[in-house]
């Protein structure tokens, strides 16, 4: 009997031992990035399109691009199965996103969900194959899921996660920083694990203006259910914008996923209770800023396609724009809707008076 004891009281002590070494390496091995750092930028010098001129329209992308996972899968956090993607699928989802990136040729690209060295994604590196497709100069980039190992879901386990934002130029970059955003209110041992929410900012210079033009990329929280995440999140996003110096030109963008001001929800067939906010946090960016896209009720402006369909159903991507900048024209290319499960928003824009409208004297 107590040879049995003994041994049940070793198994304890060594499964003991195994779950208190889970813990530590989860917690030291966690990426815990400080309220603001420094985000990685590479530059291209054999690459030279000119960069942005004041008086000259240019293209802005901002597209959510679901980690080149493809429309394939239905994906567990979506209600599915799915975790990881083929190996061919994603190579073609790469091929599809980078094909639109060279049709659009966007001067700046603004990307949302780029994964890097995933396990779920056969650990490809997706962000050169889009710099390349996009002709851009340089690139800024910085993570918000990155884990050497994320065990969930149960029995078919994520594994190593590197996802990332993405800025592209055409054109020069002057630096770029990494903003942490509020996290989802959650017990600790799921935000080891779970998503760090960011803003990639950076600043490009304007021929012919004496400001930068300063972009942000975000992509605020997903499944919040109302916690006040989303809140603290777009007041941040709200002080980054009323940081701007007087006169600067600037341009926010991702997937805020936030419906418009009076959509009503109970139009939709899914996800009816991911926006469970009374106040919707949108409210604190519009009408006061500007959407590129304008009528934000207007069903071409949608942007975000639950599995399966083949039409948007919700608007919840946006590229809001301020300072000295105008919009020429914007809309949401709704062909690309087999590539990812949201559509790419492009507007073209200029900084100062475009050359017909335009002074003598004026920058």
């Amino acid at each position: 009997m107590k040879t049995i004891i003994k041994t049940l009281a070793a198994l304890l002590l060594l499964l003991l031992g195994v779950i208190l070494a889970l813990v530590g390496f989860a917690f030291g091995t966690e990426y815990r990035p400080g309220p603001v750092e420094p985000a990685s930028v590479r530059c291209d010098t054999d690459i030279d399109t000119g960069g942005i001129t004041a008086g000259q329209p240019f293209t802005v992308l901002s597209w959510n691009l679901q980690f080149s996972g493809s429309r394939r899968h239905r994906f567990f956090y979506d209600g599915g199965d799915a975790v990881s993607v083929p190996a061919q699928d994603v190579a073609d989802t790469v091929r599809a996103i980078s094909r639109v990136l060279r049709d659009a040729a966007p001067d700046i690209a603004l990307l949302q969900e780029i994964d890097r060295d995933s396990d779920r994604t056969g650990r490809i590196d997706q962000l050169p194959p889009f710099v390349r497709a996009a002709g851009a100069n340089c690139a800024a980039s910085a993570p918000y899921h990155k884990s050497p190992f994320v065990p969930s879901p149960f029995g078919d386990f994520l594994g190593r996660v590197d996802l990332e934002l993405g800025i592209l130029v055409r054109g020069p970059m002057l630096h770029a920083s990494r903003l942490q955003l509020p996290l989802l209110d959650e017990p600790r041992y799921r935000q080891v694990f779970n998503l760090k929410r960011a803003i990639l900012f950076a600043e490009v210079p304007v021929a012919g203006w004496d400001q930068a033009l300063a972009i942000a990329d975000t992509h605020l929280s997903a499944f919040s259910h109302g916690d006040g995440t989303l809140a603290r999140q777009v007041a941040m996003l709200k002080d980054w914008i009323e940081d701007r110096p007087q006169g600067q030109p600037w341009i926010l963008a991702g997937d805020f996923n936030l419906l418009p001001p009076g959509f009503d929800k109970s139009q939709l067939t899914t996800e009816q209770d991911l926006y469970a906010d009374t106040d919707n946090p949108i409210d604190q960016l519009l009408p006061e800023f500007t959407d590129v896209l304008g009528d934000q009720l207007d069903p071409q402006h949608r942007t975000y396609l639950p599995f399966g369909a083949q039409k948007p159903d919700r608007k919840i991507d946006y590229v809001f724009v301020g300072g000295p900048i105008q919009v020429q024209q914007a809309h949401v290319r709704t062909q690309d809707n087999q590539i990812s499960d949201h559509l790419p928003v492009v507007a073209t824009l200029v900084i100062g008076q475009a050359p017909a409208q335009q002074d003598a004297g004026t920058p």
